[in-house]
């Protein structure tokens, strides 16, 4: 069985993004390329973060 801690596909936005701040220190460190710091490395690894803990959030009905 596959290991959800946050993905619970209820989490809204702003949970999202408080647990990419929490991790901000660790997306940051991961994000050295050769020894450099890569910016568009980084966006991408917060990105797919975002898209991982919302890909089946059920959309709400306006």
């Amino acid at each position: 069985m596959e290991d959800n801690k946050f993905n619970n596909y209820t989490l809204s936005d702003d949970e999202v993004c408080n647990i990419i701040k929490q991790f901000e220190s660790f997306i940051r460190e991961k994000s050295y390329i050769f020894g450099k710091h890569n910016k568009d490395c980084e966006q991408e690894i917060r990105l797919q973060i975002y898209k991982t803990l919302t890909q089946n959030r059920k959309n709400k009905k306006i």
